[in-house]
């Protein structure tokens, strides 16, 4: 099983070595507290599978909506520990790029690089950079790519500076990237964007694009297959950084000292 609740999409999958038997997503975050364990419910009566069934729960880990992964997390580790399932955790932005590149039709053969983007608020983005060879980052037969690779890892980042260090990034690499795909939640980004795509001579694409939790079980499956798994009573989400609430508090905190 992979779940994932990261951003506005609640999204659930279950799949068998690595393939697909069928997923269910929806889009309302402020429900995901009480839909998601629906949600498997549902698929697990749609496959006529029960909950013993399952070998290994795969989850986003973030970084996110920060009342969003800590559902999905929470969710899977209550799974794992109850029913002794192998346990993982795949980045969220990473099954964002993966899921966009898989959909978006690339228009070479070469390296393409690929930004995912969700939305952090005040202009900042939790991004990151990935890549592959190429006409697409999976196999004839829905595996993940021998060529799909982090380029940057995961992070949040003040948009403006970042498009202009992946600029940077791509004037001093060995190889350059053919094609830059941004996928996730890219809207609010069109003008930084944009001026990327200027800014470059390359090909620039925008997809505007959902996460869906059979990439997370992509990306899970060879690890699982090596025998990786996280140990259920030590996992945490992966934030990037505080919460809004707990850093204004510390901000409040210090501002007091500072006050003496």
């Amino acid at each position: 099983m992979a779940i994932d609740t990261s951003s506005s999409a609640m999204t659930v999958a279950l799949l068998d070595n690595g393939k697909l038997l069928g997923e269910v997503s929806s889009y309302a975050e402020r429900n995901h507290s009480i839909g998601l364990l629906p949600h498997i419910q549902e698929l697990l009566a749609k496959l006529n599978l029960k909950p013993q069934d399952l070998q290994s729960v795969a989850v986003g880990q973030g970084p996110g909506s920060y009342t969003g992964v800590r559902i999905a997390v929470s969710v899977a580790k209550t799974f794992a520990w109850s029913l002794g399932l192998d346990l993982i955790g795949v980045s969220s932005l990473e099954a964002i790029a993966l899921g966009g590149a898989a959909k978006e039709q690339q228009r070479s053969n070469g390296l393409t690089w690929v930004v995912p983007l969700l939305d952090g608020r005040r202009r900042q983005a939790f991004t990151a950079v990935y890549a592959f060879e190429g006409a697409s980052p999976l196999t004839p037969d829905g595996g993940l790519s021998a060529s799909w690779h982090e380029v940057l890892p995961d992070g949040i980042r003040v948009i403006g500076p970042w498009t202009a260090q992946i600029l940077a990034l791509i004037a001093s690499a060995e190889r350059k990237p053919q094609e830059i795909l941004f996928v996730g939640e890219t809207e609010g980004f069109n003008d930084e964007l944009d001026q990327f795509a200027q800014a470059w001579h390359g090909v620039a694409t925008k997809l505007s694009y959902g996460i869906e939790a059979h990439f997370i079980g992509i990306l899970a499956y060879p690890r699982l297959a090596r025998g990786e798994k996280a140990d259920v009573h030590n996992f945490v989400p992966n934030y990037t950084r505080l919460p809004e609430a707990e850093a204004n508090l510390l901000a409040g905190i210090v501002t007091k000292k500072g006050d003496h």
